[in-house]
């Protein structure tokens, strides 16, 4: 798919428009989520360059989208979850860049890769949210110690008072 524009590119684009419609995501967000330029992204979307293998793997990784659904139309356009090293992803991108036929490319499948960026991101966002939760928690607790701190003058104001309107 490198060098001029052809109806796989334009059908790439769709696909693309159909995917940013779906969840409501724009250029911008795309390209900034790839680390591509926005622009870059544009001239793909309004089909005066065409797409790049490599461009739909980081498309597809970043969101969780079947590279061949991007590239070709094929099966759904949610990647499946399945591990696999980076290792074997690794291969899978050397054999993409080595061999650009349409057969082969159907034949080795960027899903894999794309489940265990979804799995990775998915353990960091816990692990955040983990330590938000337990920050949380260290400031209720601060928080409970302060009223009952004040509770307690509350009630010493309280004695006082008391003791002053005996007298």
């Amino acid at each position: 798919m490198d060098g001029k524009i052809t109806s796989v590119d334009k059908a790439v684009s769709e696909r693309m428009k159909l995917f940013m419609s779906h969840y409501g995501y724009t250029q911008a967000a795309i390209a900034d989520a790839c680390n591509v330029d926005v622009s870059t992204l544009s001239r793909c979307m309004n089909n005066k360059k065409p797409w790049s293998s490599k461009m739909l793997q980081k498309i597809g990784s970043a969101f969780n989208v079947a590279f061949l659904w991007l590239r070709d139309g094929v099966g759904k356009m949610v990647a499946e979850e399945k591990a696999i090293g980076k290792a074997q992803f690794a291969a899978f991108s050397q054999m993409l860049d080595a061999n650009s036929s349409p057969v082969s490319q159907n034949v080795i499948s960027g899903d894999n890769y794309q489940g265990t960026q979804t799995i990775n991101a998915t353990e960091g966002k816990i692990a955040a949210l983990e330590q938000k939760i337990e920050a949380q928690a260290q400031l209720l607790a601060e928080k409970d110690k302060l009223i009952a701190r004040q509770e307690q003058e509350i009630e010493f104001l309280r004695g006082l008072v008391s003791k002053q309107q005996q007298k």
